[in-house]
């Protein structure tokens, strides 16, 4: 047996790499959890539990995932649960966090985890560690989902939000080094989206100090591109939704270009779009000279000003289009993001969308492209998944050969409708149970 009898093990894909990290980063800074191993895998499989277990008492299987993850985790679930013995399934925790979880703990724990975490878990993740090692009670841990039965679940309470500045967004012991996360949160209540009910609406800008830190300390590792998590760049250290604090915006820039060994700062670039009432043509002359990219994204989501209105998106296609005018006008090329599919949108509405989407790319803009998928704990959430209507697809097709369409809005279409119907199905089905291995 291991010195360490207990180990927590993190599957790292792609898709959950910037949420892990930050978490993997937070329990190697806690005094309190020196007896815990990490281990971070790509692909956990059953045969990988099984060798862990012969080295290890106790194993925590950590998960972050996405509402279009979700067949590719039932069926990892699913395996888990068949593959493994009865002894061995008894000394696997099976934990969960991430937007799907926190949207619909219910479904995930029916995957069979015995824990799904709610919102941010840098504070309620190191708080269920250490009271797991001791023995103590995890249940009294914040912001914890878990089964009451087959059809409800209790809850804890939500743990407070964090300071941004009190925890690392990589991990150095491990060389994880994700886009920097300089604002946590969104004030604006766009309905489809999962980033308001993730974070309640709080908004928090990690300080620039810490970054360009932290930034000094990245380019003595070669670590000299330097990108950005936000949900709006032209927002940081901003306070209120649609105010623009370019003094702080160029004094994060301006420290970091002074740092040697900053090789290119790409900043207003996903995972960092812009929103378009916060583009200006004095922004965008001023950090210019001061970041590599000459592309900036930006949400535009539908070319229907009614369709706007009723996803509260907060702006109209007029106010968009302007700012994707002066980003063109500024020497920028616009990556605008759109959404095919939204509640509401009618034929009509689709074809205002088409229509505004040709004039864009005359102009030289790039469409990125998104099928509507309805996201758990987000107001559209009890929304009937609906395929794109042949019409729109055939156009959307022709746009596509033109190459001025990013995206892969026909894979997007595949996994919104698998989610939607396991969603449904997940409603009528009984939750894995240790009771299912071998």
């Amino acid at each position: 047996m291991h010195t360490n009898s207990v180990s927590i093990v993190f599957d790292i894909q792609k898709k959950n790499f910037y949420s892990l990290t930050s978490l993997i980063a937070t329990i190697d800074e806690d005094v309190n959890l020196r007896n815990l191993d990490q281990i971070i895998t790509e692909d956990l499989s059953s045969n990988d539990i099984k060798s862990l277990l012969k080295k290890y008492a106790r194993i925590i299987v950590a998960y972050s995932f996405r509402t279009s993850q979700l067949e590719k985790i039932y069926t990892k679930m699913k395996t888990f649960y068949s593959a493994l013995s009865t002894d061995e399934i008894h000394r696997v925790t099976f934990i969960a966090g991430g937007s799907h979880p926190t949207g619909d703990p219910l479904t995930t724990l029916k995957f069979g985890f015995d824990f799904s975490f709610i919102g941010e878990a840098e504070y309620s993740l190191p708080f269920f560690l250490k009271n797991f090692l001791e023995k103590d009670d995890i249940y009294k841990t914040p912001g914890i989902a878990f089964l009451k039965n087959e059809t409800s679940i209790s809850s804890t309470s939500r743990p407070p939000p964090i300071n941004l500045d009190d925890y690392l967004f990589l991990s150095k012991k491990r060389k994880l080094y994700p886009p920097l996360e300089i604002t946590r949160g969104c004030a604006f209540g766009c309905t489809f989206c999962q980033v308001p009910m993730l974070f309640k609406h709080r908004i928090r800008h990690r300080s620039a100090e810490i970054i360009i830190n932290m930034v000094k300390w990245m380019v003595t590792k070669q670590l000299n591109d330097i990108r950005f998590i936000t949900p709006n760049s032209f927002g940081y250290l901003s306070k209120s939704t649609k105010s623009v604090n370019q003094e702080g915006i160029m004094y994060l820039l301006e420290g970091l270009r002074s740092i040697k060994g900053v090789r290119s700062i790409f900043y207003g670039t996903f995972p960092g779009e812009v929103r378009p009432e916060t583009v200006s043509e004095e922004l965008i002359t001023k950090i210019k000279p001061l970041i590599a990219n000459r592309r900036i994204s930006i949400g535009l989501q539908s070319g229907s000003n009614k369709v706007l209105r009723e996803i509260r998106r907060g702006h109209t296609v007029e106010e968009a289009v302007s700012a994707i005018d002066i980003l063109l006008s500024s020497g920028f090329t616009p990556i605008v993001d759109i959404i095919i599919g939204l509640p509401g949108a009618t034929e009509d509405d689709e074809e205002q969308t088409i229509h505004v989407i040709d004039n864009l790319i005359q102009k030289q803009a790039i469409i990125r492209a998104h099928v509507f998928m309805p996201l758990p704990g987000t107001a559209l959430e009890s929304s009937i998944y609906h395929p794109i209507s042949p019409k729109i697809r055939k156009k959307l097709g022709r746009l596509n050969s033109t190459g001025k369409i990013e995206g892969n809005w026909n894979q997007q279409e595949l996994y919104a409708k698998r989610a939607w119907e396991m969603m449904q199905d997940m409603r009528s089905v009984s939750p894995l149970t240790r009771g299912d291995s071998l």
